[in-house]
């Protein structure tokens, strides 16, 4: 089983590189690193434009896969490591079609650089947040592989009291299980400050807030009673102004991961975010796996 890491030096492939040699580690997959070329047209040209264009893609593969190298010297993993080099018309089909060819269990990519470290999704990302058919692992902008840490050191998934939210947390806990490392369950919730107009008063806003708290809380005590974690899974239940906010208030030890669900979209098995999804990802600072519906 193998781990696809698209990468490209800058715009963060260092980051996505080092997620994946984190992940490899603790889930003792292979590492297939992508490196995705421009595709030339298929009408070939009489000029030498097209010389010109092959001399181009080579010199940009050749760059790619000695930063790729270089990088995997610092960070080596205990199992195979392939390079791969990709053209298609564009980044996304190149680590769709790489994906398929190796048959992946898993693709990682980097995101934008943002101010605050919180993950940012560009053009490629974007689409394959919306499309990738396994599960998508996204490093937040800078991330780096600590030196005394071999790999991920627990997974947290982000739950929602609906059977997509019972079928994620059940993925997160085989994953956990499979790198070996605990898993913990939390749900996030936000209560802006102007919830309720100021001549309700304040009583009523926290009022909701604290229902909702319990019924996340009863929620999270089936999961156990359903059989979906053992008794013993750690859960949490916080809330902010914004998922920003309530995910910075939980703790994120060295190396934890965070796993979301996703809304399943036809008959298709792929990765489709809903809008609390997408505002839980816009917050997160630490690694993200997203999960397929």
């Amino acid at each position: 089983m193998t781990v696809v890491v698209g990468y490209r030096p800058g715009v963060g492939g260092e980051a996505g590189l080092a997620l994946a040699t984190e992940l490899c580690r603790s889930l003792r997959r292979d590492l297939a690193v992508v490196i995705a070329l421009p595709r030339p047209w298929s009408v070939p040209s009489m000029a030498k434009v097209d010389a010109e264009f092959a001399a181009y893609a080579q010199r940009l593969g050749d760059d790619a896969e000695s930063s790729a190298r270089a990088a995997l010297e610092r960070h080596p993993v205990p199992t195979a490591v392939t390079v791969h080099r990709v053209a298609e018309r564009s980044v996304s089909a190149a680590l769709a079609t790489a994906t398929r060819r190796l048959g992946a269990t898993m693709l990682v990519m980097g995101t934008r650089r943002q101010t605050g470290g919180h993950i940012t999704l560009g053009s490629t990302t974007g689409r394959m947040v919306h499309s990738s058919e396994i599960p998508l692992a996204l490093a937040p902008p800078g991330h780096e592989v600590a030196p005394d840490r071999p790999g991920i050191a627990g997974i947290t998934c982000a739950y929602s009291a609906t059977s997509e939210g019972n079928q994620a947390v059940a993925r997160a806990a085989e994953m956990a299980a499979d790198a070996g490392v605990r898993l913990r369950v939390a749900s996030f919730g936000v209560a802006p400050t102007d919830m309720y107009p100021p001549e309700v008063g304040l009583g009523a806003e926290r009022g909701v807030l604290a229902a909702w708290r319990e019924q996340a809380g009863v929620a999270l005590t089936r999961l156990v009673s359903s059989g979906v974690v053992d008794a013993d899974t750690e859960t949490v239940v916080a809330t902010g102004t914004d998922y920003a906010a309530a995910l910075a208030a939980v703790d994120w030890p060295a190396g934890e991961v965070l796993a979301l669900g996703t809304t399943p979209r036809s008959g298709v098995k792929r990765v489709f975010l809903g809008s609390t999804a997408t505002r839980i990802l816009g917050g997160a600072t630490v690694p993200t796996i997203v999960l397929p519906g």
